[in-house]
């Protein structure tokens, strides 16, 4: 019994810091009260856990403001990730022909619990999408690339995602209803490529096709990403030829 108590006790330990750690998906420092209010943890638990963080180079305290921010082992093992990354190895090349060609800013995502995870990002010329980065998160419903990979998994995913996921406002023009995401879903997978017209940032364009496997299943999609006046006139070419990207990738 102390044995299954033991393990019981370490596989908690792990989640939390794993709990810890996300917190700073959005935020660059936070304290202990920050980071116990966030994770519903005791103040001496989370010290624990941010000690244990530290000590292997995971959090580091600012001198300045006494909170913590990621630690420089996210440095060497994000690059050890980016290197053995196939799935954003593989599309690097089709990331910067886009992102040149259409001066604009070119993602590869995937849908990781509910979320939708940057993979790469390459952004050329005077217009750079600077709120997003690769690692970070955002939401499947309001995205592009989101949409693109629900409009092409399996009904019963979708079913799934809609009654798990809350669907709120981030913009005005931002789906918060389920029978317009469904709407919206059959529409993108009849032609091929999604679009977020202002969903997630104000001003902000996006045209997606999803990267599929040999059953047809989504792994990834990829985005262009940039001021609407500059790909509104260009949609179709835009999502052709990131059909045509992942295509020479693939092969």
């Amino acid at each position: 019994m102390n044995g299954e108590n033991s393990k019981r006790e370490l596989s908690n330990s792990v989640d939390n810091a794993c709990r810890i750690l996300s917190c700073f998906t959005d935020s660059e420092q936070l304290g202990i009260s920050d980071l116990a209010r966030s994770c519903s943890l005791s103040k001496a638990s989370v010290s624990r856990l941010v000690a244990s963080l530290e000590k292997g180079g995971f959090l580091m305290k600012n001198q300045m403001s006494g909170k913590y921010e990621l630690g420089l082992s996210f440095l060497v093992y994000g690059s050890y990730a980016r290197e053995r990354n196939v799935l954003a190895n593989s599309f690097d090349a089709a990331l910067k022909n886009l992102a040149k060609t259409y001066e604009a800013t070119a993602h590869l995502a995937a849908l990781v619990d509910n979320e939708i995870i940057i993979l790469n990002k390459i952004s050329e010329g005077a217009f750079i999408y600077m709120s997003s980065r690769v690692g970070g998160s955002l939401r499947a419903y309001a995205t592009a690339t989101g949409k693109c990979i629900l409009a092409f998994s399996s009904a019963a995913e979708v079913d799934k995602y809609v009654n798990t996921v809350p669907l709120e406002k981030i913009t005005k023009k931002t789906i918060d209803n389920p029978q317009d995401l469904y709407e919206e879903l059959y529409q993108i997978r009849k032609r091929g490529y999604a679009l977020d017209d202002g969903e997630t940032h104000e001003g902000l364009f996006c045209v997606a096709v999803p990267v599929l496997d040999a059953k047809k299943r989504p792994l990834a999609a990829i985005s262009v990403s940039g001021r609407k006046e500059m790909l509104c006139s260009q949609i179709e070419a835009i999502a052709a030829d990131i059909k045509r990207q992942i295509a020479a990738a693939v092969k």
